[in-house]
């Protein structure tokens, strides 16, 4: 496709996509069940928080959920212009494969997000800063040279772990101290409270590393599937998902916001590891993020709004610009 012909309007459009806008609905959910369980006040939802971040204006959570969500973007967009191979073997991402965007384009869109993202962190504190570089840092060895656990086995998992888990829960712990009458939690508990969605995290990648194994192997992956199976693969998203419901007790508050959807998931994940196919893995990794965001609307009424906007706007851009329907439920 000769890009230099699209309409601006239009191009405009593929770089805000390009950001991969419907996958950060994840990090959103594990970065508000981080405020969640910093909260201890039930079913407390984001409309009654009055006070303001240190440069005023929006609530401290929505702006600490702008300014990662940047940081976020610097990684989805890294992670196309390093996966174009295996997206275009896998049939996915069309936007830098089929030359909708250019590399060049897609590198000036990563690193202004990047910059921007950053920028925010600095309306909180020195931490808040740090858990964003971190984020960076680690987005930068999943995906480029020399390091690329992505294309490793059990590294894609410690970074999926730790970045989408651990990372992203603690941005939304911390936003939780700049609220008025709160004091500073200890950050040991906050440790101790991201464990149980930093292994759902971990149960949820180790599902989709498996209907993408056709195409990671042609472009020389070594992911968790191709090393050791799709059936032993399995048999760990489900020891996962039983380790984010063991943990769920951990929690700061509110422990239950992660015991209901992984109790409920579990069985999805013991059907996976019967069956070890495909279809199933596709139940594996979309259900229990759709169990767990529905739960986080109920303490944040707000989020159900951006929830609705993000999903059928994108329904509405790829069926627009590719023919396609996505985000969706559906199996393959």
């Amino acid at each position: 496709m000769n890009s230099n012909k699209t309409p601006f309007a239009t191009k405009v459009l593929d770089c805000f996509f390009l950001l991969r806008i419907a996958l950060l609905a994840p990090v959103w959910t594990i970065l508000l069940v981080g405020w969640i369980a910093r909260d201890g006040r039930p079913l407390q939802t984001l409309w009654s928080v009055s006070a303001a971040c240190p440069l005023g204006g929006p609530k401290c959570i929505w702006l600490a959920l702008l300014g990662f969500s940047l940081i976020v973007a610097w990684i989805y967009v890294v992670n196309q212009i390093a996966d174009i191979e295996s997206d275009r073997i896998n049939h996915k991402l069309f936007l830098l494969p089929h030359g909708y965007i250019s590399i060049r384009l897609a590198w000036v869109l990563a690193t202004a997000c990047a910059a921007s993202g950053l920028a925010i962190s600095f309306a909180f504190d020195g931490a808040m800063t740090v858990l964003f570089v971190l984020s960076l840092a680690l987005g930068y060895c999943y995906n480029l040279p020399p390091f690329q656990w992505k294309n490793k086995a059990w590294e894609g998992v410690l970074a999926n772990f730790t970045g989408h888990g651990i990372l992203t829960f603690l941005v939304g712990w911390h936003a939780g101290d700049f609220v008025a009458g709160q004091t500073a939690a200890p950050l040991v508990r906050g440790f101790l409270s991201a464990l149980s969605p930093s292994m759902a995290i971990a149960a949820v990648f180790l599902a989709t590393t498996i209907p993408d194994a056709e195409g990671d192997k042609l472009t020389n992956k070594k992911t968790v599937c191709i090393r050791y199976g799709a059936k032993k693969t399995a048999f760990a998203a489900a020891l996962c998902c039983t380790a984010a419901l063991l943990a769920s007790p951990l929690m700061y508050h509110n422990f239950w916001v992660m015991a209901a959807p992984s109790a409920m998931s579990l069985a999805v994940f013991i059907a996976l590891a019967v069956s070890a196919d495909s279809r199933t893995a596709f139940h594996a990794f979309k259900w229990p993020v759709f169990l767990l965001t529905a739960l986080v609307v109920v303490f944040v009424p707000p989020y159900g709004l951006l929830i609705f906007i993000t999903f059928f706007g994108s329904r509405m851009y790829y069926g627009w610009r590719f023919k396609i329907e996505y985000p969706t439920f559906k199996t393959k």
